[in-house]
């Protein structure tokens, strides 16, 4: 009986072949609209309401000359998402900077820079995240003379990463749905602002732009804080190279979607930052810790509201784009080698990469407890800088020792030389401005040498440990339900 069963299984499997429909791997699903949301999604997070602060802060409080740092930032990043977008027509594999870094200079640089996003950036960038969605949700409620309580905050917090994790492990399409409609609510609130000020202009409260370079000692020391605020404005846009192996036609729609997204948020930001001057002074920006709020305080009285309603949900889409895009940073490294084989795996009903998810939750809520998360940021900036110089490095070395592989998009050598030059001035200019906070950034960087070593090169491990390492490996595997892809999709 049971050898008639399994010859009656084995024909079934020869004359009906399983369809890729009921085969285990991630599906190229996501389009050119999903792909403007979830990059308009993630640039425009805390950074419109936060950097302003520090662009004037940068630049002695000169109009003026903030408004040119605004312009120049979204200059680099259309120079760098256009590079970005060439490694991503080259490559059909997701994992961004990962997979770009792991070709050109080998597994070792590509390890430290999944070290750096997975131990620090990441999860500091999603606990912030949350931590801000919280407490916009709360202060409205309370009042902004209002302390917050320290504990709500973060539990409520901590509630709003479970929830986009959950979303973002259980369904793509759900996950892209919800990252076009969050992006859609956070422009909504930035053209609430951007015409209340077209009202004051129309009023005459022109007063802030006159004389708008006008500024009295300028101290360089501060520029280099200046370009990272505004960097961190229109930071994200690399991450869309992440989910490659999910977007249809990816060497085509990347790049529409790079340069349609980030003209788009350039002007937003260019019109939300005179709506801002329109009704507070270089000073009052400097002085406010939460500029967007004071604005609609000051503007829109009883419906100040609906401003920090808009700012919760731009930092729950920024948090929800982050999370997809690097849990498939995660997925490639480990289906590299470099991460637990488990985190490399597809769950069985949904679709998803479940474990590569649920691997990022711990760290960021271990993060939520922590202290100040502002400070932690400050020196990953660093880090940040420093390996996208090194993944548009990868261009020139590509253009010399691979000139006969495919370019879909190919992208003016001058763009990527102008990028790394403006970026490695600013990383020299913080070694000498905050000597400290960057010692630390390639500190830690470096700390991640020795896992590399224990976890990938030392291939001679006590058979005590490995059979511990597969025995985890199996039970996580049955616990998330899932396997490794079964087609393979780049």
């Amino acid at each position: 009986m049971v050898e008639e069963s399994k010859k009656a299984c084995s024909n079934m499997k020869t004359s009906e072949p399983i369809s890729d429909d009921s085969k285990v791997f991630l599906r190229r699903i996501i389009g050119i609209v999903p792909c403007i949301g979830f990059i308009i999604g993630i640039v425009i997070g805390t950074g419109i309401f936060v950097s302003p602060k520090g662009i004037l802060r940068g630049v002695n409080g000169s109009v003026g000359l903030a408004f040119i740092i605004w312009i120049v930032c979204a200059v680099l990043s259309l120079f760098g998402g256009l590079c970005y977008t060439e490694l991503a027509a080259m490559f059909s594999k997701s994992g961004g900077e990962f997979t770009y870094i792991k070709e050109a200079f080998g597994p070792t640089l590509a390890y430290l820079r999944v070290w750096t996003v997975l131990m620090i950036l990441s999860p500091a960038d999603m606990a912030i995240q949350a931590l801000t969605v919280a407490t916009y949700l709360t202060t409205p409620f309370l009042g902004q003379c209002t302390e917050t309580p320290y504990w709500t905050v973060r539990l409520i917090a901590l509630c709003v990463v479970s929830l986009i994790i959950f979303v973002n492990s259980t369904s793509v399409p759900l996950t892209s749905h919800l990252q076009v409609l969050m992006t859609a609510a956070k422009t909504v609130g930035l053209l609430i602002i951007i015409i209340t000020g077209f009202v004051n202009l129309l009023q005459g409260n022109t007063s802030n732009f006159d004389q708008p370079f006008q500024v009295k000692d300028f101290d360089f020391n501060l520029l280099p804080s200046a370009f990272y605020a505004g960097m961190f404005a229109y930071s994200g846009w690399d991450n869309i190279t992440c989910i490659t192996e999910e977007i249809k036609k990816p060497e085509k729609t990347i790049t529409k979607a790079m340069i349609i997204s980030l003209v788009l948020v350039t002007v937003i930001y260019l019109l939300t930052n005179v709506a801002y001057l329109t009704a507070m002074t270089p000073s009052d920006i400097l002085g406010s810790d939460v500029v967007a709020a004071d604005f609609a305080e000051a503007t829109l009285g009883q419906f100040s509201w609906m401003i920090w309603l808009f700012v919760a949900l731009s930092a729950a889409g920024s948090l929800n784009g982050g999370a997809f895009a690097r849990g498939r940073m995660y997925f490639v490294a480990s289906r590299e080698g470099l991460l637990p084989e488990v985190i490399s795996m597809v769950h069985i009903g949904w679709k998803t990469p479940l474990p590569s998810m649920a691997f990022s939750l711990p760290l960021t809520v271990i993060m939520l407890l922590s202290g100040n998360l502002w400070e932690l940021l400050t020196f990953s900036s660093f880090i940040d800088t420093a390996f996208i110089v090194v993944t548009l490095c990868a261009i020139p070395y590509f253009r010399w020792k691979r000139p006969d592989q495919p370019r879909p998009f190919k992208v003016p050598l001058v763009f990527c030389f102008i990028f790394i030059v403006v970026s490695l001035f600013i990383l020299i200019m913080t070694f000498y401005t905050d000597f400290l906070q960057a010692f630390i950034g390639v500190g830690v960087t470096l700390f991640g040498l020795i896992f590399y070593y224990f976890g990938v090169q030392w291939k001679t491990k006590p058979i005590a440990l490995k059979r511990t390492i597969k025995n985890s490996n199996d039970f996580l595997q049955k616990l998330f339900m899932s396997i490794p892809q079964e087609v393979k999709t780049y």
